[in-house]
């Protein structure tokens, strides 16, 4: 609009007592008269120019429309401060209604020919400063109503300049809140007829859903109110699901924006790393958009009317997750399959909300593809190279964080519950809770010998360790038990609300050695929780916890029935368990890197309360199939090994020292990577980081960067110890140095030695907290 206001110079007749400071001295009977006077010479132009006006016509009604909405603004803020009705006390707005001056506004702005728009731009100008100003109070009156309406009809399907899209969009995001307010209103923006019926402000405000700019952000907004609205008033949310495209051009951005996504990661090189940061999303090109799409698809499924959550739930299910991610995840490069891993990963993370989330767990347990399951597929690729491995390993993490006893049942407890992976005379045992925990002092004695160095100071009768700084917690068992007493905690509150206890008994009515009489009978395990069912509706109220999704409001089902010929058969723990565990027999062969996240998934399954599971990985009384992976022995294994070559070295305590060290100094520097960062960005004035999520905000730079950003010399080590010394291939690099054979085992040793502290500390919280339950 710079083009008119830099090209007039006003007019000799108009009145000056108004302009500049003077405003607020003037009295509300001379704005009156200015402003009527305002458009008498407006009217003359409009009248005079009925077909195809000049620039000079234009810039004279343009100039005095900004002059009458300067005095409405004045004779309004007036009357607000009376606290006396606007719509009956502002003479400027009686006068603007009764000579129906908006209605020939529109009218004349229609025939303006290649100047409609600089017309059109005034007018919208015009109406958010006046619903702004006067909330609802003139929604009511027609002469104010019926032009607005045919203005924003006549912006249908029309191309605008940026300036004109913003007030639009600011016009419509400010309708949107004063419904909200007034939603008895909301009929006069619905147009109805026999055959159709449209809501103009959700029309108009559609086709900026997917910009990323600030107009994308306040029509968004705008979207969000309206969704919000149709739980309100049924017409919206029918009209919404029946005549609009939402859900199709929801489900459809997301297919081209995540088409515009990297096939490979290239930027993305440093040894550990397993999942997108929000460094990432921010520096991956498009990612950004993509997850701001998704976010919006997220918040709409939050607030928005059952019907409306119903429809996008399908739509994203057949319209993105079934044709364009799934085969995604089955292409053949390796790198491929990396990078679409990471994806799904993330959009994981990113969709908290219970209707969408159902229909991410049904893409990911009930799609096959070619009679392999999806599942099954992502679950054996925890056994690839350490890329695909640890982006694997990172997937699964995440589902297991859901909570959820729909894909817990799927990866876990399906498995456990006939209770087949225990030996025929342990399955009528009730799993019961053993008050001593011998289990923790089994655990933490499986811990390498090597380890238990002479400097460090150790108990009379139990062997852990209290090695390390007092800037880490290496070694502290203390800061093992209050992380698992907090873990234990969160988790079972999340697992209150599951339909299943998992105990391994309380399904089991019958003698399974007379399992001659009646067969053995089992509640089912699809229809209590969920499972093979994620066909149920899910329940209409908005606060679903997450762990709920599917256990909500179920109906039972014919009991399963098992012969007593599989009662005796040899089970199994499920592929999830026996190919997580098969990983951890490598622990020797595997990378440093993808055992930190194999023990930490394995860590992270051991926090479920539920006694199957947590009997499984953390009592070593049960007597297991032969088949069957034990977490005990699989870690007396890896000890036995350990200390054997470790035995076998002379520098056997140098390297252990130099491991607990390198480890000790690689907290610090990740630390310092990160802070280094922040402080970089700050110097820079960037703007804070809009994508949180629950990974700690550390940037997966590549290995020159991190050299730039640390600049610092590996800290000292005794003067008789072998240090970790990088190669010469990664001299330079403090965080990811290559080690040789002796220096990887060490390591390994350090792992394992910390991990059974873990996995103690779990064992020892799990009977703490079930004593106290019992004891309530």
């Amino acid at each position: 609009m710079e083009w008119i206001r830099s090209g007039y110079n006003m007019l000799n007749k108009q009145p000056r007592a108004l302009m500049g400071s003077t405003m607020e001295e003037c009295d509300p009977q001379a704005c009156y008269d200015s402003f009527k006077e305002h458009w008498h010479q407006a009217l003359k132009i409009i009248n005079r120019t009925q077909q195809l006006p000049k620039n000079d016509d234009v810039l004279g009604v343009v100039n005095h429309l900004e002059q009458m909405v300067t005095l409405l603004l004045y004779d309004m803020k007036k009357i607000d401060q009376l606290r006396v009705p606007i719509s009956s006390s502002s003479q400027c707005l009686e006068y603007m209604l009764a000579e129906n001056i908006l209605d020939k506004l529109f009218e004349w702005g229609v025939r303006a020919g290649k100047f409609k728009d600089a017309v059109r731009c005034e007018q919208l100008k015009l109406y958010e400063v006046l619903i702004s100003r006067s909330r609802h109070v003139l929604l009511v009156h027609e002469p104010f109503l019926r032009p607005m309406l045919k203005l924003l009809n006549s912006c249908k399907d029309e191309l605008f300049s940026r300036d004109i899209e913003k007030l639009l969009v600011d016009l419509l995001n400010q309708l949107c809140a004063l419904l909200m307010q007034n939603v008895d209103l909301i009929d006069l923006f619905f147009q109805k007829n026999e055959n159709n019926s449209r809501f103009i402000i959700f029309l108009l405000l559609i086709p900026f859903v997917h910009r990323e700019d600030s107009i994308g952000m306040r029509a968004r907004d705008g979207l969000l109110l309206c969704m919000s609205l149709s739980k309100k008033n049924k017409d919206v949310a029918t009209y919404i699901v029946e005549r609009s495209n939402f859900a199709v051009l929801a489900a459809s951005g997301l297919n081209g924006l995540y088409s515009l996504l990297p096939n490979i990661l290239d930027d993305i090189s440093v040894p550990d790393w397993r999942r997108l940061t929000p460094d990432d999303v921010n520096d991956i090109k498009g990612l950004s958009t993509f997850v701001t799409s998704l976010e919006f698809s997220n918040a709409v499924a939050q607030v928005a009317h059952p019907m409306i959550r119903k429809q996008l739930q399908e739509f994203l299910f057949r319209g993105f997750l079934i044709p364009v991610l799934g085969p995604a995840l089955l292409q053949t490069n390796t790198d491929e399959q990396v990078a679409a891993t990471a994806y799904l990963e993330l959009i994981l993370r990113t969709v908290t909300q219970p209707g969408l989330l159902y229909a991410l767990l049904k893409f990911l347990i009930n799609m096959d593809y070619d009679g392999q399951r999806l599942l099954n597929i992502l679950i054996q690729r925890i056994n690839s190279a350490s890329e695909l491995c640890l982006v694997s390993l990172s997937l699964f993490e995440t589902m297991v964080n859901l909570n959820c006893e729909d894909m817990m049942l799927e990866l876990v407890f399906q498995h456990l519950q006939p209770c087949l992976h225990l030996m025929l005379s342990q399955r009528r045992m009730l799993l019961p809770l053993d008050p001593h925990c011998q289990s923790f002092e089994k655990l933490l004695n499986l811990a390498p010998t090597c380890c238990d160095l002479p400097t460090s100071p150790r108990t009379d009768n139990i062997h852990w360790n209290h090695y390390g700084g007092q800037q880490s917690l290496c070694g502290k068992y203390h800061a093992y038990l209050y992380d698992a007493r907090n873990k234990i905690a969160s988790c079972q509150a999340a697992c209150q609300s599951w339909n299943n206890s998992y105990t391994g008994c309380d399904e089991i009515l019958q003698d399974p050695s007379n399992t001659e009489e009646n067969c053995n009978s089992l509640s089912s395990l699809g229809e209590s929780s969920g499972y093979e069912s994620l066909k149920i509706k899910i329940d209409d109220s908005d606060e679903i916890p997450v762990w709920q999704i599917s256990s909500n409001k179920v109906k039972k089902s014919t009991p399963v029935v098992i012969d007593n010929d599989h009662l005796n058969s040899s089970g199994s723990a499920g592929l999830f368990l026996t190919i997580l565990l098969e990983k951890l027999k490598n622990f020797l062969s595997n990378s440093f890197y993808i055992n930190l996240h194999v023990t930490g998934l394995i860590s992270r399954l051991a926090v479920y309360p539920q006694p199957l599971l947590r009997t499984y990985l953390l009592d070593d009384s049960l007597v297991l199939q032969p088949n069957v992976p034990s977490l005990f022995q699989i870690i007396g294994s890896l000890k036995q090994s350990i200390d054997e070559y470790m035995n076998r070295r002379s520098d056997s305590a140098s390297l252990i020292r130099a491991a607990k060290d390198f480890l000790v100094d690689r907290e610090t520097r990740l630390i310092n990577a990160r802070r280094n960062t922040l402080e970089k960005s700050s110097s820079f004035n960037m703007e804070p980081e809009p994508f949180q999520r629950n990974e700690p905000k550390r940037r997966s730079l590549n290995l020159p960067s991190f050299t730039k950003m640390l600049g610092r010399r590996p800290s000292q080590v005794a003067e008789n110890s072998v240090a970790m010394v990088p190669t010469e291939e990664y001299s330079c690099n403090l965080l990811y140095p290559k080690f040789n054979e002796a220096q990887h085992v060490a390591l390994c040793a350090v792992l394992l030695d910390e991990w059974v502290k873990e996995l103690a500390a779990l064992a020892q919280e799990h009977t703490i907290a079930q004593l106290a339950a019992l004891f309530k």
